[in-house]
Protein backbone atom coordinates (compact mmCIF):
# COMPACT_ATOMS: atom_id res chain seq x y z
CA UNK A 1 0.00 0.00 0.00
CA UNK A 2 1.30 3.76 -0.74
CA UNK A 3 1.78 5.43 2.57
CA UNK A 4 2.65 8.39 0.51
CA UNK A 5 0.52 10.39 -2.25
CA UNK A 6 2.43 9.82 -5.65
CA UNK A 7 1.83 12.83 -6.93
CA UNK A 8 2.66 15.32 -4.05
CA UNK A 9 4.83 13.01 -1.94
CA UNK A 10 3.45 13.94 1.26
CA UNK A 11 2.56 11.24 4.39
CA UNK A 12 -1.01 10.28 3.69
CA UNK A 13 -3.04 9.18 6.39
CA UNK A 14 -6.84 8.74 5.90
CA UNK A 15 -7.63 5.01 4.98
CA UNK A 16 -9.41 5.44 1.65
CA UNK A 17 -6.43 7.84 0.66
CA UNK A 18 -4.16 5.18 1.06
CA UNK A 19 -5.82 2.69 -0.62
CA UNK A 20 -5.92 5.16 -3.35
CA UNK A 21 -2.15 6.09 -2.84
CA UNK A 22 -3.11 9.94 -3.91
CA UNK A 23 -4.68 12.32 -1.18
CA UNK A 24 -7.86 14.27 -0.71
CA UNK A 25 -6.55 17.66 -2.18
CA UNK A 26 -4.37 15.87 -5.07
CA UNK A 27 -7.75 13.53 -6.36
CA UNK A 28 -9.92 16.85 -6.47
CA UNK A 29 -7.03 18.68 -8.60
CA UNK A 30 -6.84 15.68 -10.98
CA UNK A 31 -10.60 14.42 -10.44
CA UNK A 32 -11.29 12.16 -13.66
CA UNK A 33 -7.42 12.62 -14.60
CA UNK A 34 -6.02 10.96 -10.92
CA UNK A 35 -3.58 8.51 -12.65
CA UNK A 36 -0.37 9.18 -13.59
CA UNK A 37 0.32 9.33 -17.51
CA UNK A 38 -0.72 6.24 -19.24
CA UNK A 39 2.90 5.40 -20.92
CA UNK A 40 4.38 2.86 -18.85
CA UNK A 41 7.30 2.55 -20.79
CA UNK A 42 9.31 5.93 -19.98
CA UNK A 43 12.93 5.63 -20.24
CA UNK A 44 13.76 7.33 -16.90
CA UNK A 45 12.91 6.30 -13.47
CA UNK A 46 11.03 7.75 -10.52
CA UNK A 47 13.15 7.53 -6.73
CA UNK A 48 11.17 9.30 -4.35
CA UNK A 49 13.60 8.94 -1.75
CA UNK A 50 14.21 12.63 -1.34
CA UNK A 51 10.85 14.17 -1.34
CA UNK A 52 9.88 16.88 -4.21
CA UNK A 53 9.01 19.32 -1.07
CA UNK A 54 13.14 19.20 0.06
CA UNK A 55 14.56 19.17 -3.51
CA UNK A 56 14.47 18.72 -7.12
CA UNK A 57 16.76 15.51 -7.88
CA UNK A 58 17.95 15.35 -11.49
CA UNK A 59 20.84 12.51 -11.89
CA UNK A 60 21.77 9.35 -14.64
CA UNK A 61 22.42 5.95 -13.42
CA UNK A 62 25.88 4.69 -15.28
CA UNK A 63 29.16 5.99 -15.29
CA UNK A 64 30.74 9.22 -17.23
CA UNK A 65 32.08 6.68 -19.65
CA UNK A 66 28.75 5.16 -20.53
CA UNK A 67 26.84 6.19 -23.57
CA UNK A 68 23.99 8.93 -23.18
CA UNK A 69 21.48 6.57 -24.66
CA UNK A 70 22.51 3.75 -22.03
CA UNK A 71 22.36 6.53 -18.80
CA UNK A 72 18.55 6.31 -17.23
CA UNK A 73 17.50 9.47 -15.91
CA UNK A 74 16.50 9.02 -12.50
CA UNK A 75 14.17 11.76 -10.48
CA UNK A 76 12.03 12.36 -7.85
CA UNK A 77 9.12 14.30 -10.19
CA UNK A 78 6.07 11.64 -11.70
CA UNK A 79 5.01 11.30 -14.89
CA UNK A 80 1.83 13.73 -14.45
CA UNK A 81 0.97 14.29 -17.66
CA UNK A 82 2.94 14.14 -20.92
CA UNK A 83 2.96 16.34 -23.61
CA UNK A 84 6.91 16.83 -25.41
CA UNK A 85 8.39 13.60 -25.02
CA UNK A 86 6.71 10.67 -24.95
CA UNK A 87 9.77 8.59 -24.31
CA UNK A 88 10.36 9.87 -20.32
CA UNK A 89 12.33 12.99 -18.96
CA UNK A 90 15.93 14.49 -19.84
CA UNK A 91 17.68 17.58 -18.72
CA UNK A 92 20.92 19.29 -19.85
CA UNK A 93 19.67 20.56 -23.18
CA UNK A 94 16.73 22.49 -24.59
CA UNK A 95 14.87 19.62 -25.83
CA UNK A 96 11.77 17.96 -25.35
CA UNK A 97 12.69 15.69 -22.42
CA UNK A 98 13.39 18.92 -20.50
CA UNK A 99 10.56 20.46 -21.56
CA UNK A 100 8.55 17.63 -20.38
CA UNK A 101 9.84 17.45 -17.21
CA UNK A 102 9.78 21.26 -16.57
CA UNK A 103 6.05 20.93 -17.26
CA UNK A 104 5.60 18.11 -14.56
CA UNK A 105 7.76 20.20 -12.11
CA UNK A 106 5.55 23.24 -12.78
CA UNK A 107 2.50 20.81 -12.33
CA UNK A 108 3.10 19.14 -8.89
CA UNK A 109 4.23 22.53 -7.76
CA UNK A 110 0.95 23.96 -8.48
CA UNK A 111 -0.45 20.72 -7.02
CA UNK A 112 1.49 21.13 -3.72
CA UNK A 113 0.65 24.61 -3.42
CA UNK A 114 -3.27 23.96 -3.50
CA UNK A 115 -3.88 26.10 -6.94
CA UNK A 116 -6.91 25.89 -8.73
CA UNK A 117 -7.60 27.11 -12.32
CA UNK A 118 -8.24 26.49 -15.86
CA UNK A 119 -6.75 22.70 -16.98
CA UNK A 120 -5.22 22.84 -20.80
CA UNK A 121 -4.99 19.44 -22.55
CA UNK A 122 -1.59 17.35 -22.87
CA UNK A 123 -0.94 14.52 -25.46
CA UNK A 124 -1.34 12.48 -22.49
CA UNK A 125 -3.27 13.94 -19.24
CA UNK A 126 -4.28 17.93 -18.66
CA UNK A 127 -1.93 20.12 -16.83
CA UNK A 128 -3.13 23.65 -15.23
CA UNK A 129 -3.07 25.99 -17.74
CA UNK A 130 -0.66 28.36 -15.51
CA UNK A 131 1.86 25.30 -15.24
CA UNK A 132 1.79 24.79 -19.42
CA UNK A 133 2.47 28.96 -19.32
CA UNK A 134 5.56 28.53 -16.83
CA UNK A 135 7.20 25.32 -18.25
CA UNK A 136 9.28 26.50 -20.99
CA UNK A 137 10.47 29.56 -19.05
CA UNK A 138 10.98 26.88 -15.85
CA UNK A 139 12.99 24.62 -18.58
CA UNK A 140 15.66 27.20 -19.26
CA UNK A 141 16.23 28.63 -15.86
CA UNK A 142 16.80 25.30 -14.60
CA UNK A 143 17.06 22.37 -16.60
CA UNK A 144 19.05 23.65 -19.88
CA UNK A 145 22.55 24.65 -18.62
CA UNK A 146 23.19 21.74 -16.01
CA UNK A 147 25.35 19.13 -15.67
CA UNK A 148 24.92 16.23 -18.04
CA UNK A 149 25.37 14.07 -14.59
CA UNK A 150 22.68 15.47 -12.03
CA UNK A 151 21.91 17.81 -9.93
CA UNK A 152 19.78 18.86 -6.92
CA UNK A 153 17.91 22.27 -6.43
CA UNK A 154 16.61 23.29 -2.88
CA UNK A 155 12.55 23.30 -3.28
CA UNK A 156 13.26 26.76 -1.62
CA UNK A 157 14.52 27.99 -4.59
CA UNK A 158 11.71 26.59 -7.13
CA UNK A 159 9.37 28.47 -4.39
CA UNK A 160 11.14 31.55 -4.85
CA UNK A 161 11.13 31.26 -8.53
CA UNK A 162 7.57 30.52 -9.03
CA UNK A 163 6.53 33.23 -6.71
CA UNK A 164 8.75 35.19 -8.70
CA UNK A 165 6.69 34.62 -12.10
CA UNK A 166 3.24 34.05 -10.63
CA UNK A 167 2.30 37.63 -10.77
CA UNK A 168 -1.51 39.57 -11.00
CA UNK A 169 -0.45 40.30 -14.60
CA UNK A 170 0.48 36.31 -15.58
CA UNK A 171 -2.90 35.17 -13.77
CA UNK A 172 -4.69 37.43 -15.66
CA UNK A 173 -3.10 36.34 -18.55
CA UNK A 174 -4.14 32.81 -17.59
CA UNK A 175 -7.60 34.15 -16.96
CA UNK A 176 -7.84 36.29 -20.54
CA UNK A 177 -6.80 32.93 -22.47
CA UNK A 178 -9.49 31.57 -20.98
CA UNK A 179 -11.98 33.77 -21.54
CA UNK A 180 -10.67 34.07 -25.33
CA UNK A 181 -11.10 29.99 -25.32
CA UNK A 182 -15.00 30.03 -23.90
CA UNK A 183 -15.84 32.94 -26.79
CA UNK A 184 -14.37 30.95 -29.59
CA UNK A 185 -16.33 27.48 -27.63
CA UNK A 186 -19.75 29.84 -28.31
CA UNK A 187 -19.19 30.69 -31.62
Amino acid sequence: MQTTCYICKRPLKDPKSIERGMGNVCASHNQKEATLAKQSEFTDEFDGSVPFTEFLVVKRRGSKTDADIERTVITNVSHLVTHHSPEGYEFGYAGSGPADLALNVCQLYLNITDYSGRKTKCWDGQCWTLAWMLHQEFKSAFLVDVPRNGFSIPFGVIDTWMKNKITVALLQQCALEIEEDMEVRNE
